[in-house]
């Protein structure tokens, strides 16, 4: 009996294979684009925020917040690296 567990152990890696593929190829590029998107876009609208508050308005900082809410957001993979730490804190 415990032979047979022993030979189907190297059947794992090989069925896990194509998971691992997708995301190393297609989600861990996109999650870093998307993070120097938002990234860019958190610059340009603090930069611009920062002159707005120079010229006595203050319009811009909504949206640099809302910008850095969606960078944090992204940057905890869509908030599950967020959730696993509060769940391991709370025990």
């Amino acid at each position: 009996m415990k032979m047979a567990a022993a030979t189907l152990l190297p059947i794992a890696p090989i069925l896990l294979l194509p998971f691992i593929l997708v995301f190393f190829v297609v989600v861990f590029p996109l999650w870093l684009v998307s993070l120097g998107v938002l990234g860019l876009l958190l610059l340009l609208l603090r930069g611009l925020a920062k002159l707005g508050q120079l010229a006595g308005t203050d319009s811009l900082n909504a949206a640099a917040s809302g910008i850095h809410k969606a960078f944090r957001w992204v940057l905890t993979f869509g908030g599950l690296a967020k959730s696993v730490d509060e769940s391991h804190s709370v025990t």
